[in-house]
């Protein structure tokens, strides 16, 4: 959606067209958080670990309670604080090592002996406001009927109704809002409804216009040349300013970047490392390509396991998120901080955050503050439950949507427990909606000549990815069943074991010539019977099925049986690690793998851009050091001098490196 977006932008612009090409394996591997960067910086294959976070952080899982079930995710120091005090476990944090996020992953066993007994004598709801009155994020595992009636997306208008359906059809309606109107809503049409007035409309030639959503200031300074040269028009001319952390608000600055905007991201000097704990400067144990690093620098995904000096500059997390960016690194609370950003504003075109809106508000970078300095301003709150409802103020991470969204609960095997998702998926789906929402703001502007806010919720884009879902769910008044890797559409569908260590690959029959093809390559007496002609039965007899087929894909290798197996005309793929994708030969071709020198660091490797255009290339560029810019922006955009430098980092305003 957002390469087509980007597209048209061009073809206004130029008159010319273009072809967009997305591979759906390209967009699912660029919705990883580090699980690619892990493997490229430290030769780690990443495991499965059921409900925890792999290798990296805890508390970030499903827990019970007494009466169901609770996501916990204390991810940084103080949230490990907090959950302590709340539980009443203030000696835990007498070890200093458990502040380390994978330090506490690795001892997860001793931390939820700690846990449980708090857990099981309360029920979800209490455990949920106790911990976020704390300040620690944590959400009830819904279901997704539970989810229907949720009051925050209620009050919010998330839900519209499809009267037709029935009386108590619901499904999501946008996952933003462009301004303050309510997203429309129109119903599915029914089939050719609009075939006369489509015949009409093409018999009329349109009118041609030109011009794209230029800068409402003066053409901004030139972001840094190294890398690739930039020869993506798209955004040209754009400047963003960046206020975020994590992963979503980050992810849509990263792809305005790449598309040839101008993005500043404005950091606080003791932003980065967010979650790395404070004592990496330690001595480390011997470490070998390929094992976890020691856990108190693990976070941080380091090349080579080592941290060095400038250890902020050589997060492979936080430089796989940020590339093409220019870092201001500005105290925006201090009088000369306010006076920069103030001019800033002023020359901007988007101001950007993932912020809760209590954070907002205490930076000042509220639509309201920023439209009174600049009024053709376009701002975005990314935030995890929206601007508005009773849950505005409550604090998220991708799991915790997950569980509050309803996917946990629907995810997992029939008669097992919920199951969160293998990655922070909410995350990745904020961060590309956030692209799309901002895209369709520049393109309001130009249309109106006036700025505008846009209200993202992560919550309500995430809900957007299950529609059918939840419509089926107002419906039947029932949540949608487990099925673990099961479909009722495509029996048998599911990922089954290979020769090797931890090696399966995943098939999918789609209709019942597939079946006849699948029952030749197997060449199994038990799956030429009769009764397993129609996709019902084979439905019913999914388990002998499967263990039929297993003792077929058990003879070889994943990759070898994929390979059969789409030889012979059925959807199949090897279950690829991170490392199999780093090496992908197809991922490679398309060029989704890229190499620069990134400063501190020397030559690495990283995810791409998924998105491919017929004589365009987007702008790949390194991700900055802390306060690279400083001074380029400082005085070529705020005024001030190049003598005045000194005494803004002697007070702190401006800063290369977090406090000691």
């Amino acid at each position: 959606a957002i390469g087509a977006q980007a597209a048209v932008f061009e073809a206004r612009r130029t008159g010319k067209g273009q072809l967009v090409d997305v591979g759906v394996m390209e967009a699912l591997a660029s919705a990883h958080q580090w699980s690619l960067t892990m493997f490229t910086h430290t030769g780690v294959v990443k495991r499965r670990w059921g409900n925890r976070l792999g290798e990296s952080h805890h508390p970030m899982s499903l827990f019970p309670c007494a009466d169901g079930w609770v996501c916990i995710g204390a991810a940084t120091g103080e949230q490990w604080e907090n959950l302590c005090i709340a539980i009443d476990r203030a000696e835990l944090l007498a070890d200093d090592r458990l502040y380390a996020p994978a330090e506490r992953f690795d001892r997860a066993d001793e931390i939820d002996a700690e846990l449980h007994p708090w857990l099981a004598a309360r029920s979800t709801k209490d455990v949920v406001d106790i911990l976020q009155q704390h300040r620690v994020p944590a959400s009830r595992v819904l279901t997704m009927t539970e989810v229907l009636h949720d009051p925050q997306l209620d009050i919010r208008g998330f839900w519209a109704r499809p009267d037709h359906l029935g009386p108590d059809a619901a499904m999501p309606s946008a996952p933003f809002r462009l301004g303050d109107a309510p997203p429309p809503f129109c119903r599915a049409p029914n089939l050719g409804e609009h075939t006369a007035e489509v015949l009409e409309a093409a018999r009329v030639r349109p009118t041609p216009s030109a011009g794209l959503p230029t800068a409402t200031q003066s053409t901004p300074g030139q972001p840094p040349t190294t890398g690739q040269p930039p020869t993506t028009r798209l955004l040209h001319g754009i400047r963003v300013l960046e206020f975020s952390i994590a992963w979503a608000g980050p992810l849509t600055g990263r792809y305005l970047a790449d598309f040839g905007a101008d993005v500043i991201k404005i950091e606080h000097p003791t932003a980065r490392g967010v979650g790395i704990s404070s004592g990496i400067h330690d001595e480390r144990p011997a470490w070998t390509w390929g094992t976890l690093p020691d856990p108190q620098v693990r976070a941080g995904v380091f090349p080579d396991a080592t941290p060095g000096a400038h250890w902020w500059n050589r997060m492979g997390v936080w430089n796989k998120m940020n590339r093409g960016k220019r870092s201001l690194c500005l105290d925006v609370k201090t009088p000369d901080g306010e006076r920069i950003l103030q001019r800033l504003v002023e020359q901007a075109d988007v101001v950007l955050n993932n912020y809760s809106p209590r954070g907002v508000r205490s930076l000042g970078i509220d639509h309201e503050t920023l439209s009174a300095i600049n009024p053709n301003i376009i701002t975005i709150s990314m935030s995890g439950y929206g601007a508005t409802g009773p849950m505005a103020s409550h604090i998220s991470w991708g799991p915790i949507l997950e569980a509050h969204s309803g996917f946990d609960e629907a995810t997992g095997y029939a008669g097992g427990p919920p199951c969160r998702l293998g990655v922070a998926y909410p995350d990745a789906v904020g961060g590309v909606h956030g692209t799309f929402a901002l895209l369709a703001a520049l393109w309001e502007r130009e249309q109106t000549g006036r700025g505008l806010h846009v209200d993202l919720s992560q919550l309500e884009s995430l809900c957007l990815l299950a529609g059918e879902l939840f419509l089926a769910s107002s419906i039947s008044g029932q949540p949608p069943e487990r099925r673990g890797n099961r479909s009722p559409a495509c029996p048998p569908q599911g990922v089954y074991p290979c020769a090797g260590d931890d090696a399966w690959v995943a098939l999918s029959v789609t209709d019942d010539d597939a079946w006849g093809r699948l029952v030749e390559l197997v060449d199994r007496p038990a799956l030429r019977r009769a009764d397993l002609a129609t996709g019902a039965q084979r439905a019913e007899a999914h388990d002998e099925i499967d263990a039929e087929l297993s003792q077929w894909t058990a003879r070889f290798d994943a990759f070898e049986a994929a390979a059969r197996l789409q030889a012979a005309g059925v959807a199949a793929a090897p279950a690829m690690t991170n490392g199999d994708l780093v090496s992908c030969e197809h991922l490679r071709d398309r060029g989704f793998m890229a190499t620069w020198d990134q400063p501190d660091n020397g030559r690495m490797t990283y995810p791409g851009f998924p998105i491919h255009y017929e004589d365009l290339e987007p702008v790949l560029r390194p991700a900055p050091l802390l306060g690279q810019h400083n001074a380029e922006i400082v005085t070529e955009l705020a005024g001030y001098k190049t003598e005045d430098l000194p005494r803004l980092e002697a007070e702190g305003v401006l800063a290369t490196r977090p406090p000691s």
